[in-house]
């Protein structure tokens, strides 16, 4: 065959096109840099993504943020202050003067931080959680859009299990480890602080005991950190596997009770989990190793500072009241470094978190429609010139230089062995993946220019792989309309040649068919499919083996409906079935993703090809 180029746009448009494809692949600066030929740090790209995926959460949130700073410091300034307090009320033991109302005034100072703990937790408690939460509910939201924009072959749309797992845990991680880390910081610093004040009004020589503690707990960070995110990394992954393969198990339940393969597919769900098992409880123990560590550090370094400030009081460089208030001040400052230290672990899995969600959220694989032009109404002439696609981690195409029209009201089957490149076609008609090379035009105008959403609303699909929920026969009929009027669903079931066996249902459209349309045939379902597709009174219709699974007279009925179904439709037939495809007005045959031959049903039959040496060895599925 003759090569057919891209109508639209010369060599170097096209390479142009490519190259600025890869550009808005890349968000922001970094984009920019890698345009440049600046080589990105691939440590420094994830640190930049994170920065802006938190400035995003955050942002409409500052005030709630602020308010609960605000109360968490009412909230635990008994810890910072009560020390103070404490060492001025023992030092009036020994002190000359009134004693009694400076007693009172400590006493009720210390009082009253301590009486408004309960006000001050619940309303931090309380904007705490307004933010949080809406966060993590947001996160989902954004969650589910993005899958609804990304594409198809990605590999991580491609299991439900690991989706659950970004959506649920890996959410709830970003919700709950944020809050637990920013209180342990805060309470550090703060405590820090007036810890720091404190001494350098009593003794400032005391200061280089506390100064000695920050760098022993970074250095105990630095030497855990790389070993408790390689870690933290595994069992993430462990547990999206395991997501995916109970998924994928329960999915396959019907399917291996009838071949007897429960133990089979049993041993190969308890190897995931036992993965699981070991991951976890390696994690546990690196957690409670790097924790231990933590305490004993602080410990040893409190009873060296115990021994000597009590030192320093014996030869009078210092009150009593001094001594209890540094040893108070050390043991809430190594407590809430431990605090601190202890968070480490929640961090990395709080960033692991982070990075599962970024995953999605930032993948670059996405359907753009913003600013594209919406359809209200299409003619439904449909027209490959030079469409080529490869799929990613592959090098041969599954689709090479493809031209066909496809003229309004007419219809086209596409056939072949597998492999041929027949569901790659059907993915690019729908806009589900984008060429590489040529373009795809609807009524003359370019897909790119279109926004694929409004596209979609004229478009019915039949696939062999029906998916029914588990409602009414009205409910998966009618299933994302907004109307709720029987009239439509009825007259879609008539043109389906459903109707009939409907109304001998219990309940008729109201009858409650099951998850995946259990308590109905496979014709029965097709029929229901086919009626489901006709609802929005479709332009284009595409249907992908409606008719191979079903038995010869099953297979009859929905021909029947199709038969009248395609009448003045832009129709696309994958199917093995030569009665699906014998009256299609062009049958196109693929060879690893070419077109070899086309014609119609007795055009074909004239030559030596693919479908002639079918029809003429009566094979009634082609593979």
């Amino acid at each position: 065959m003759i090569p057919c180029k891209h109508p639209h746009e010369n060599g170097s448009a096209r390479r142009c096109r490519k190259a600025w494809g890869t550009f808005t692949r890349r968000e922001g600066v970094l984009g920019v840099l890698e345009h440049r030929g600046v080589v990105i740090n691939p440590a420094q790209e994830k640190r930049q993504r994170l920065f802006a995926f938190i400035r995003e959460r955050m942002r409409g949130h500052r005030g709630n943020l602020a308010l609960t700073i605000v109360f968490f410091c009412f909230q635990h300034s008994p810890v910072w202050f009560m020390p103070i307090l404490t060492a001025r009320m023992v030092d009036l033991i020994g002190a000359e003067g009134p004693k009694l109302p400076l007693l009172l005034l400590y006493g009720g100072i210390a009082l009253f931080l301590v009486a408004q703990n309960v006000p001050a937790t619940v309303m931090r408690a309380k904007y705490q959680s307004r933010m949080m939460r809406a966060i993590g509910r947001d996160l989902r939201i954004s969650l589910c859009r993005q899958l609804q924009r990304l594409s198809l072959v990605s590999s991580d749309v491609s299991s439900v299990g690991r989706l659950q797992a970004k959506t649920i845990r890996d959410v709830e991680l970003i919700e709950n480890a944020p809050p637990n880390i920013l209180i342990s910081f805060v309470v550090f610093f703060i405590q820090a602080l007036v810890a720091v004040i404190a001494i350098i009004v009593r003794k400032p020589e005391a200061l280089a005991f506390f100064l000695v503690l920050v760098p022993l707990s970074v250095l105990l960070m630095r030497v855990f950190r790389k070993h408790l995110a390689e870690t933290a990394h595994r069992y993430r992954r462990s547990v999206e596997g395991m997501g995916t393969r109970l998924t994928d198990m329960m999915t396959m339940i019907p399917v291996t009770r009838a071949h007897a393969l429960e133990d089979t597919e049993l041993r190969t769900v308890s190897e995931s989990i036992d993965n699981v098992f070991h991951e976890a409880r390696r994690l546990d123990v690196v957690n409670a190793f790097f924790g231990a560590s933590a305490w004993v550090m602080m410990n040893l370094m409190q009873v060296l500072f115990m021994a000597g400030s009590v030192y320093a009081a014996f030869e009078g460089h210092i009150t009593v009241g001094d001594v209890l208030m540094f040893n108070s001040f050390f043991v809430a400052l190594a407590g809430n470094l431990n605090g601190v230290i202890a968070t480490m672990p929640m961090v990395t899995q709080s960033l692991e978190g982070a990075d599962s969600v970024m995953e999605i959220l930032y993948a670059p694989d996405i359907e753009e429609n913003v600013g594209k032009q919406w359809l209200n109404e299409i003619d439904g002439t449909i027209a490959f010139h030079g469409v080529t696609y490869t799929y990613p981690k592959t090098e041969t195409p599954a689709v090479a230089d493809l031209c066909i029209d496809v003229p309004r009201g007419t219809s086209v089957a596409f056939i072949g062995g597998s492999g041929s490149g027949k569901s790659t076609i059907l993915s690019l008609l729908l806009g589900f993946v984008r060429p590489q090379e040529g373009t795809i035009l609807l009524d003359g105008t370019p897909y790119s220019d279109f926004d694929l959403r409004s596209l979609r609303k004229f478009v019915g699909v039949v696939t062999q792989d029906t998916v029914f929920f588990a409602g009414t026969i009205f409910d998966n009929v009618n299933f994302g309309r907004a109307e709720q009027d029987e009239e439509h669903v009825i007259e879609a079931l008539k043109l389906a040649n459903a109707w009939e066996f409907v109304q001998e249902l219990p309940d008729g459209i109201r009858t409650r068919i099951g998850g995946e349309g259990v308590k109905l045939s496979g014709g029965q379902r097709q029929r229901l499919a086919i009626a489901r597709a006709l609802i929005r009174n479709p332009r284009i219709l595409i249907l992908d083996e409606a008719t191979s699974a079903l038995d010869l007279e099953s297979q009859a009925e929905v021909q029947k409906a199709l038969d009248r179904v395609m009448k003045d439709r832009t129709t696309f037939i994958v199917s093995h079935r030569l009665a699906t495809v014998r009256d299609a007005n062009q049958i196109v045959i693929l060879d690893h993703g070419r077109i070899v031959a086309r014609g119609t049903h007795a055009e074909l039959l004239q030559g030596d090809n693919f479908y002639a040496r079918a029809v003429q060895s009566d094979k009634d599925v082609w593979e």
